[in-house]
């Protein structure tokens, strides 16, 4: 009996650490007709393996399993559900999503299931229950069609789960070979392209089954790209280039197949994304009353990154209008880790504030969280407090199409516990597909007297103003004088030749405009609010 018992618990043993020795076949489908999330034969569009999207017991994604036999594997141990995040990608034109999966979970106990997840139109996501068998690999090939009413227009992630939502019951699967495909094109009806170049820079993200393209140039573009290369997957398809004339603009290219019975059109639309300006100068103050995580216009503290590897966001430095500031794609979430300068002591700075540009025509439903990391001296996150703008109900403020000035008494505003003896991290979350920010810190709401910095040219009175607004400055001001509204349309120009410009707002609506103006000292943003 005891031998018995022995055996016993050293089969479940096993069965608990089972893991496969060997991997599946290669998949043989022409790269024409294939979108790739994983696998070593085609180009992934995977940007993010280990999103932590708050998964019970997660246990960090493994790309790079080696079974054994040196051909790798991606391995989901301890795993309730789990997500990829993907470069949005229209994949429309597929018929079927492969996936090759090993586990040595039970069928009749364990519901193992996937479904792309979808930002586009038509439903956001349908969990689809995969066939397999226990313990040995099975390739399965899911229709289109099973995943009910998704129309795969912009794929951006790709989900697995196991024992339906809100599961706690871990199980390991090690996953290979998953891509979208369709049919092979017949012999000479092939009229795709197999690449396409920009400016002679192959298009970024490019599949050949994918015919819609939107390519973001910085805000000020006025030279409008050329499309400089079109190759045909079957080079006797016929290939005509049609550029776009403008911005914003399409560019199309119209492809032939060699028999005439087939015909494709690729879109490429370009479009000046983002702000024509940068946000409003802050104001003069004090070096020890503010904590300046990122701003031209104070001293900022050592960050390590602005891009964390734990948020599926992607944030790059971009310069517009001779600001410097930071784009955030692919929201969700992005985070700001400064580790390495741990002595913050924030407790005594009062004030929070942030310029965050979008450019969204349609606000409803959208909402941007900021949130605070508070460590209390520990390896961790021991609290946190937040703030919510946007549409909700607990909005601290609305949200514009263009530059959301944000500044706010941390006490009063935010949510949470708001000790900030040490805060280690920021994080942005957001259904907001991408942002701008400049002028992210932490202030006492103090001013310096214009004596306590060698350069302050300008000064703005009344502000705010009923008709108009004086802008003088120690320095005669140059050129004109532009003012902005919140979208970066420029509403007015003044001339300037003299130390004095007088700006009539006769014209403007109530609100609140940005002045660009400029003396020998440099240029300067200025906020002007008209009541």
């Amino acid at each position: 009996m005891k031998k018995i018992t022995f055996l016993l618990i050293l089969f479940i043993t096993n069965l608990g650490f089972a893991q496969p020795s060997t991997s599946p076949a290669a998949p043989t489908n022409n790269a024409a007709d294939v979108v790739s999330i994983y696998g070593d034969t085609y180009t992934n569009i995977a940007n993010n393996y280990d999103p932590n999207w708050g998964q019970s017991g997660h246990t960090q994604v493994n790309p790079m399993f080696d079974p054994g036999n040196g051909e790798l594997l991606l391995a989901y141990p301890n795993f309730n559900y789990q997500g990829t995040e993907l470069t949005a990608t229209n994949v429309s034109s597929m018929e079927f999503l492969h996936v090759d999966i090993w586990t040595s979970a039970t069928p009749g106990a364990t519901d193992i299931q996937v479904s792309p997840i979808n930002n586009g139109s038509g439903a956001g996501e349908t969990l689809v229950s995969i066939t397999y068998t226990s313990g040995a690999w099975t390739s399965v090939d899911i229709p289109k069609s099973a995943f009910t009413g998704m129309t795969w227009d912009s794929v951006f992630q790709m989900k697995f789960a196991a024992n339906g939502p809100g599961s706690t019951v871990p199980v390991d699967i090690y996953l290979d070979n998953v891509y979208f495909w369709k049919n092979p094109t017949v012999a000479g009806a092939d009229a795709t392209l197999s690449a396409i170049e920009i400016d002679n820079a192959p298009l970024s993200n490019f599949s050949s089954g994918v015919f819609s393209y939107n390519v973001d140039l910085p805000s000020g573009t006025t030279t409008v790209p050329q499309i400089t290369l079109a190759t045909a997957t079957d080079s006797n398809a016929m290939v005509v280039i049609n550029q776009a004339t403008a911005l914003p603009g399409d560019a199309t290219i119209n492809v032939t197949s060699m028999n005439g019975m087939s015909n494709e059109t690729y879109t490429i639309s370009f479009a000046a994304v983002g702000p024509s300006m940068g946000a409003a100068t802050p104001p003069n103050r004090v070096p020890a009353d503010v904590i300046s995580i990122f701003s031209d216009a104070y001293s900022d503290i050592a960050v390590d990154t602005f891009n964390t590897n734990w948020c599926p966001g992607n944030t790059s430095d971009v310069t517009i209008a001779g600001e410097a500031m930071k784009r955030v794609d692919g929201l969700g979430c992005e985070g700001v880790d400064w580790q390495g300068a741990r002595t913050i002591d924030a407790s005594g700075f009062t004030n929070f504030h942030m310029d965050i540009y979008i450019e969204e025509p349609n606000l409803v439903g959208k909402e941007i969280n900021l949130k605070f990391s508070q460590w209390g001296g520990t390896a961790g996150e021991v609290s946190a407090f937040q703030l919510q703008i946007g549409d909700g109900a607990g909005a601290a403020q609305t949200l514009v199409n263009g530059w959301n000035v944000i500044d706010v008494v941390i006490d009063a505003a935010f949510t949470g516990d708001t000790t900030r003896n040490d805060i280690v991290q920021f994080i942005i979350t957001s259904n907001v597909s991408t942002i701008w920010y400049d002028n992210l810190y932490l202030h006492k709401n103090t001013t310096a007297s214009v004596s306590d910095f060698s350069a302050a040219p300008f000064k703005v009175y009344p502000n705010p103003a009923v008709s108009g607004w004086t802008i003088s400055s120690t320095d005669t001001i140059l050129h004109s004088v532009q003012v902005y509204d919140l979208s970066g349309k420029l509403v007015l120009t003044q001339d300037a030749d003299s130390t004095s410009v007088l700006i009539n707002s006769d014209t403007l609506s109530n609100g609140v405009y940005i002045a660009k103006v400029t003396s020998a000292q440099g240029s300067q943003n200025l906020k002007l609010v008209k009541n």
